[in-house]
């Protein structure tokens, strides 16, 4: 997927929804020829046109990145990622409003009691209380101070699961591609509008967003072998990895899933699709899970006669 999340330690497998197994670089050289990665090629486009896999949190032994990856930079002259990276400070902004009820309104009404019971005593703000002790337990009034926030939000921003991964967006693929791209003087755009890609998480319904709460409380260090798998799967290509990986969102909360993936990827092809038909040699970039699946990036182009070839 997707959206920037920033938790208070560790990443967890709904931010990724993927990711990538943090390998030595000579293992990785080693892998390059001998398997493909998650980068394919329109091989029927007018100009070179390339559709390339993110994980957006990756540690520094994850580069340097598969030679596709370098090859599909190369020869863009364009790249669109999810949304514009240059329009970064707007998506924060609207993005952190979006993460508030509005005046008078909090999430007292609007989770379980049982659930805001235990909230107040295990969990603590991230950007407050920085000088707690690691395993001090949290004040009441540290959570209280954020009862204005969504569920969603909080899933993000103040739940601690105690996964201790080196990974972070500061080495993740979008962060690397946009710097690269900056340096060679490329076209950067987005898919989706600013305001749409708030909407993702923004727009969730209180049922939904308490979902995300309840998934993110219940995951635990054991994550770290499903962080690995799923990120040796991206490494590999191995987009039905991939897709298995989200068999749980999926199962237990569909229209989530949907909403995160299949149903952005069915208002992307056209826009992905004019693209193409401008003849300029370019990259779309996004989250590699959009390229698993039934109702993949790829499935739907191909649906509309674009032949690809996964490299």
């Amino acid at each position: 997927m997707f959206l920037p999340i920033r938790r208070k330690d560790g990443i967890s497998i709904a931010f990724l929804l993927f990711g990538t197994v943090t390998l030595f670089a000579n293992t990785a050289r080693a892998t390059d020829a001998l398997s493909k990665c998650c980068v394919w090629r329109v091989t029927n486009a007018k100009a070179p046109f390339y559709l390339v896999g993110s994980v957006h949190a990756l540690g520094r032994n994850d580069y340097p990145l598969p030679t596709p990856y370098e090859v599909a930079l190369k020869d863009a002259k364009r790249l669109l990622f999810e949304f514009n990276p240059s329009r970064s400070a707007e998506f924060d902004k609207k993005f952190a409003a979006a993460g508030k009820y509005p005046p008078g309104q909090d999430i007292r009404s609007r989770i379980d009691p049982k659930l805001l019971a235990w909230l107040r005593e295990n969990v603590s703000p991230v950007n407050m209380n920085h000088n707690r002790l690691k395993n001090s337990r949290p004040r009441v009034a540290d959570f209280d101070s954020s009862l204005g926030y969504k569920p969603w939000w909080i899933a993000q921003h103040l739940v601690n699961t105690g996964n201790s991964s080196n990974m972070g967006t500061s080495h993740g693929l979008d962060d690397y591609l946009v710097a690269r791209a900056r340096k060679m003087g490329q076209e950067i755009d987005g898919l989706e509008s600013v305001d749409e890609h708030v909407a993702v998480l923004g727009g969730l319904p209180d049922r939904d967003s308490e979902f995300l709460l309840r998934d993110a409380l219940n995951q635990s260090k054991s994550d770290a072998g499903e962080f690995a798998r799923m990120r040796s799967a991206w490494r590999k290509g191995d987009t039905a990895a991939l897709w298995a990986g989200d068999a749980h969102l999926r199962k237990e909360a569909p229209q989530i899933a949907a909403r995160f993936v299949d149903q952005r990827n069915i208002k992307w092809v056209p826009r992905i699709e004019a693209e193409l038909k401008t003849g300029k040699p370019t990259a779309i970039v996004a989250g590699a899970l959009h390229f698993s699946g039934p109702n993949s990036v790829i499935a739907l182009l191909q649906k509309r006669g674009y032949k690809i070839e996964q490299l």
